[in-house]
């Protein structure tokens, strides 16, 4: 073999080499490997909120469906308390009965503390002579008996009074709760959001505490991704970070909203920036005011910058 075909086959072997490096190197950018500054993958998670009944009866109407954007305090669906309200309009005919009662125990009282106004005059009178020897022992005896009977008869009067107070009490606070209940007819929003589920339909007798929407707060979304003890520096609660979903084009702006302060062995279904690394820290990075395309559940992955 001359020296021409030994330099052509140097020339050719050094040529493969040059073309597997830059396969790799394009492998390494697309997808061989993570990219620069990749720190971990999961899936995108949202607030939600289980939006329950809290009047028991009959589902009248349902104002939201799946997928409806709501404002809160919107109405979602309106229970049937036609009950709630007729015994509303029989505890309020007992408190006119007790007004109504009133009147005469009024007048009892009054009759009562002027009879006891004019037995103590009485009295005082006898005990008085009886002191001085002119009244008997069987006067001062019988005077002093009426005056305590006459006592009694006022305290016995005022309690009827008192009485007909906590019977009027006890009603009012029985219709201040029928009242929250025939309120809580309304099922209503607790956040704005997007309806996710609903559990209910209309027509159905819900139970008090029956879930009946499910509602996720899609204006913030969070992605929790698992970093290890390593790189744990790098996560600051409130530094940036960028969010890439394959839903969106361009990289979403992030911050690390929180840091685990234990440690946890590494999740099997979430993929770490360290296979190897056993012990790892969550880490949570949310995406403000994110664009319509994001949805719950969503694979994601987190960058630094």
């Amino acid at each position: 073999m001359n020296l021409t075909g030994i330099g052509r086959r140097i020339a050719a072997g050094l040529l493969v080499a040059a073309c597997g490096a830059l396969l790799f190197g394009g492998l390494s950018g697309c997808g061989g490997k993570k990219q620069q500054g990749f720190a971990g993958s999961g899936t995108l998670e949202a607030t939600e909120v289980t939006v329950a009944a809290q009047t028991a009866g009959q589902i009248l109407r349902l104002a939201k469906d799946e997928g409806d954007a709501v404002a809160a305090g919107d109405t979602l669906a309106l229970i049937d308390v036609e009950k709630l309200m007729l015994q509303r309009r029989q505890l309020l005919a007992s408190v006119e009965e007790i007004r109504a009662n009133r009147k005469p125990v009024a007048e009892t009282v009054r009759q009562a503390a002027d009879n006891l106004e004019n037995i103590e005059k009485s009295y005082r009178r006898i005990s008085a002579l009886f002191e001085q020897g002119t009244a008997t022992q069987q006067q001062y005896d019988d005077a002093n008996t009426k005056y305590r009977v006459a006592q009694s008869q006022l305290e016995s009067a005022k309690a009827q009074g008192a009485t007909l107070d906590a019977r009027e009490e006890t009603v009012r606070a029985s219709i201040a709760l029928l009242d929250r209940q025939i309120r809580d007819g309304a099922v209503i929003a607790p956040l704005a959001g997007v309806v996710t589920e609903k559990y209910v339909e209309s027509g159905e007798v819900v139970a008090t505490g029956s879930a009946v929407f499910k509602i996720a707060d899609t204006k913030r979304f969070w992605i929790k991704v698992y970093v290890s003890e390593r790189d744990l520096g790098l996560f600051a609660v409130g530094s940036a970070a960028e969010v890439r979903v394959d839903a969106h084009p361009e990289p979403l702006a992030g911050e690390v909203s929180w840091v685990s302060p234990e440690a946890e062995f590494t999740p099997k279904n979430v993929e770490t920036k360290d296979a190897r690394a056993e012990l790892v820290y969550a880490v949570k990075v949310s995406i403000e005011n994110p664009p319509g395309v994001l949805k719950i559940g969503m694979p994601a992955e987190v960058h630094l910058k």
